[in-house]
């Protein structure tokens, strides 16, 4: 067919399809522009410093984007190869939150290592009119060779990650083969300063000790736990201990000296803390208590409140206990090796501290503005970039003082309380985004109105997911005090029973009297 006979266009479409415009087409547009810089602990030590990205990222600002406004730095000490970084969160609820236009980071593989999320966010990005920029690689996106050059280069950067993977499997192995541990030295064991895995010496007492009482078949997780809490031992990661990190602990072979990799196991340089002998003995005592069949099996009970009451005198976590008919709430003090709590052996049925929660669950009045009321408190954006800096402060101080513990420079007693003063003061420090709080807001509106159809174990649910903590008053079987989930803060200061304290917590009111009169 010749050009002249080609068919022709007979007019222009009566329905016109709409063309969405892409942000990398207005490149004159004023934007409001987040930098973010990475760089993981190897790259650290090669010199990829974080001041030197972020200068860069500054001086293209000033050279080529001077009509853009700089709104915040976020900054990540993390791997590429995941999503899950404090300062790359923290910068995508902002863009969640409509206050970021556009993202500078140094190089491409700053934002990402990983193929896959490189291209999930950079759709995502460009659907809510954000555009990502950066100061050394220069991609036209508008065209479609910029777009090709983009896949090339995010490829390479997922092929680098990949790369380093397996070279990383390689150094773990190698260091496994020579008998060395790659992850943190766990309960018992210090790195010195030779690089050497040394013991500890009262928390290796107190694990052998422990593996011994467990070995005799008379004792259980519980009991082991109690333990070490009474002995002012925590875990690696600051905590009480549980049945379940008991549990897990009494089950590490790394104990009797060997060191495991994908499953198998290789001999270990460390010094052994039990002999292989003991530890064996201890998991013939674990089976044993698998295969003995429960007392009062066929009267198994949910607590409710189970790890969430505490002695309003002392306190520690009341124990849930259960006789043939009845449920409780009590105190076991002495049976943790304290003498100090009056109320040592008291407790209280759990009927009448539940009822009283279940009082506070559906008195919960929300105004009816309450969702414009948490867009404007969450609007802040002073505040929250002031809780950001905090946090990282904090973050700075734990690692201090674990290096000073690590050479020697404190002692156990030393480093514990400064550990515990700045992982309390970490765990009030909310960072919330306006999506997640009025989803939360919706449950709570949900909460009181479904609670009397509810079952046990689905309010237990409810209460394990808004409270930390709930304090009982064993003298007069009152709940006297909450802790909310930091999440739930702002809820719990619209609940007509409570009264905010200095805590973060709140005080119960007089109100409250469900269940007590008939107790008394």
């Amino acid at each position: 067919m010749s050009a002249s006979s080609a068919p022709k266009s007979l007019g222009k479409a009566t329905r016109l399809r709409s063309i969405k415009k892409s942000p990398y087409q207005e490149d004159d547009k004023p934007r409001r522009v987040a930098i973010y810089v990475r760089v993981s602990m190897e790259e650290q030590a090669e010199g990829h410093s974080l001041d030197e990205q972020e200068r860069r990222c500054r001086a293209f600002l000033a050279r080529d984007k001077p009509h853009w406004t700089l709104v915040g730095v976020f900054k990540d000490e993390h791997s590429g190869k995941t999503d899950k970084r404090p300062g790359f969160q923290d910068l995508i609820h902002l863009v969640d939150e409509g206050k970021v236009d556009a993202i500078l980071c140094h190089h491409l593989d700053r934002f990402s290592r990983k193929l896959h999320d490189i291209l999930v966010y950079f759709k995502q990005l460009e659907d809510q009119g954000v555009v990502l920029a950066f100061a050394e690689d220069r991609f036209d996106f508008s065209t479609a060779n910029g777009m090709l050059e983009f896949h090339v280069l995010a490829v390479f950067a997922d092929w680098y990650l990949q790369n380093l993977s397996r070279e990383t499997s390689k150094g773990k192995l190698g260091r496994v083969l020579k008998g060395e541990h790659n992850n943190q030295p766990p309960f018992g064991y210090i790195k010195g300063a030779d690089g050497k895995l040394h013991i500890v010496p009262e928390e290796g007492e107190a694990l052998r000790e422990g593996f011994e009482l467990y070995a005799t078949g008379t004792y259980v997780d519980r009991q082991i736990a109690d333990l070490f809490n009474t002995r002012g031992l925590h875990t690696r990661k600051g905590k009480l201990w549980s049945k379940e990190s008991i549990r897990d602990l009494l089950q590490n072979d790394f104990y009797y000296g060997v060191i495991e990799y994908r499953t198998d196991l290789y001999p270990g340089n460390h010094p052994p803390l039990v002999t292989k002998e003991l530890f064996d003995q201890a998991l013939d005592a674990r089976r044993k208590h698998r295969r003995a069949p429960r007392a009062n099996s066929n009267r198994l009970r949910t607590y409710m409140l189970n790890t969430l009451v505490y002695c309003a005198h002392c306190g520690r976590t009341l124990r849930a206990q259960g006789s043939r008919k009845y449920r409780y709430y009590r105190d076991v003090s002495k049976l943790r090796g304290y003498n100090d709590c009056p109320h040592s052996g008291h407790g209280v049925q759990g009927y009448i501290i539940e009822d009283q929660v279940a009082e506070i669950v559906q008195a919960f009045t929300l105004p009816e503005d309450w969702q414009a009321e948490i867009r404007a408190a969450l609007d802040n954006e002073s505040e929250r970039t002031k809780a950001v800096a905090h946090r990282k402060e904090l973050e700075a101080k734990l690692s201090r003082i674990t290096e000073l513990y690590a050479d020697g420079s404190l002692d156990r007693a030393q480093f514990s309380e400064r550990r515990d003063e700045i992982t309390k003061e970490l765990n009030q420090i909310i960072l919330p985004s306006a999506d997640r709080t009025l989803n939360l807001g919706h449950q709570v509106d949900t909460f009181q109105h479904i609670w009397p159809l509810s079952t046990i174990e689905e309010q237990r649910e409810m209460c394990r997911l808004m409270f930390e903590r709930i304090d009982v008053d064993l003298t007069t079987n009152r709940v006297t005090r909450v802790r909310p989930d930091r999440e739930f803060l702002w809820f719990f200061r619209h609940n007509r029973l409570l009264e905010e304290d200095d805590g973060p917590g709140f005080r119960v009111k007089q109100e409250l009297m469900t269940g007590v009169d008939n107790a008394l």
